[in-house]
């Protein structure tokens, strides 16, 4: 064989190899074109009936029944309200008009000077089952919740923003069965996050909770993986959780009532305006004895910029806050587990610690905090790095 003859075939050879890889390369991407476009159009359908689910709730209620009072529920939806006239409406009858009538609507009202409180009782003329807790003075958002779960009857809790909506008339059925059938302490369904008054379909999808990102199919978690589940590292700095909102979970009564236990007075009376539900979920997940995701979209977390989440923070605000960051360090002392404090000043810095700062009280607080910290053996160095960083700013 001439050598002429020898390059020419392996020139088509290589041609040929390379050919395949492209081939295949191209076949790659349009598999996976094909799966987004799949999804989206999966979506898309979902989305529709959400949209035509809110218009019917804004309307009215859907179903005929009675509603009867019950004297031992099975599920609690617990509603806290602040200034939501516009919203309260809708977010009540989202739980009326739910398949599952063996429920009490508990509604705590943090000391609304709007027309809430009006709203509610107009509801509650037609429906035996809502009972209304009012605040004689604002006490924040975390309070709220936890009053509400120690007034609770029901064996399970669902808790609702009063400004967001259930998008699905089974779910409290769906989540009931789970929770009972499987021997589950919390239920997580999937839910979307999007802005009330932006809510659209064709191709723009509002964004998807953080853990809708990680979790692609149903799954159970018990004791004790439970307990480090909720710090499983995703880097250097960074924590995989199952979900740091109440809001998409039907929860065991008695193990929320647990976990405020552990955590105390003290600490759920303060006033926090941002990470009252990490707070309760990051105790819940050691109380708790078991965890089941459930691939079921039904709720609609809105991004309203009128919320308490929004509004301008204080010097009191940040000594809360700090309060709390330095209880989750404790509970979780010598172990891995307290780096989540110091992830927690860091991600918290620009919004809520730093402008309390000029308080002199909430700065020795914080430097004292610190200071403990700097010597834990558990605190990586990244994140020790961060911390001397921030006060030296």
């Amino acid at each position: 064989m001439n050598k002429n003859v020898f390059k020419t075939r392996c020139f088509y050879f290589i041609t040929f190899i390379y050919t395949i890889i492209i081939f295949r390369f191209l076949m790659g991407q349009y598999d996976t074109y094909i799966k987004k476009r799949s999804s989206i159009r999966k979506i898309n359908s979902q989305l529709k009936n959400i949209n035509n689910y809110i218009d019917k709730c804004k309307k009215g209620i859907l179903t005929k029944q009675i509603f009867e009072p019950r004297s031992k529920p099975k599920i609690t939806a617990l509603i806290t309200v602040f200034n939501s006239e516009k919203y309260i409406g809708t977010a009540i009858r989202s739980v009326q008009n739910q398949n599952f009538n063996d429920i009490e609507i508990l509604i705590v009202d943090d000391s609304s000077w709007d027309n809430s409180v009006g709203v509610i009782m107009k509801h509650k003329k037609i429906d035996k089952r809502i009972k209304l807790i009012k605040n004689k003075v604002n006490k924040g958002i975390l309070y709220s919740k936890s009053l509400g779960v120690l007034k609770s009857r029901g064996k399970f809790i669902m808790f609702l923003d009063s400004d967001d909506l259930f998008v699905n008339q089974n779910i409290f059925l769906t989540c009931f069965k789970q929770a009972i059938n499987n021997n589950i302490d919390v239920v997580e369904f999937s839910g979307f996050e999007s802005d009330f008054n932006q809510f659209k379909l064709n191709d723009t999808i509002p964004k998807i909770p953080l853990y809708l990102r990680y979790k692609k199919n149903e799954e159970t978690i018990r004791q004790p993986e439970l307990s480090r589940y909720l710090y499983k590292r995703l880097d250097e700095n960074r924590f995989k959780l199952i979900d740091g909102f109440l809001w998409g979970k039907t929860i065991k009564t008695k193990a929320l009532k647990d976990s405020l236990k552990k955590i105390g007075p003290k600490i759920y009376t303060i006033k926090l305006n941002y990470g009252d539900d990490r707070l309760i979920n990051f105790v819940l997940f050691k109380v708790a004895k078991s965890f089941k995701y459930i691939k079921e979209f039904g709720y609609i977390y809105n991004q309203n910029n009128l919320s308490v989440t929004h509004i301008n923070l204080t010097n009191n605000n940040c000594r809360d806050e700090l309060t709390n960051i330095f209880f989750m360090y404790n509970f979780t002392k010598n172990t891995p587990e307290t780096e989540i404090a110091a992830f927690e000043i860091v991600h918290r810095w620009n919004k809520i610690i730093n402008p309390g700062l000029n308080d002199t009280k909430n700065k020795k607080y914080l430097e004292k905090m610190v200071d403990i910290m700097l010597r834990d053996k558990f605190i990586s160095d990244l994140n020790k790095i961060r911390l001397i960083h921030l006060m030296n700013t």
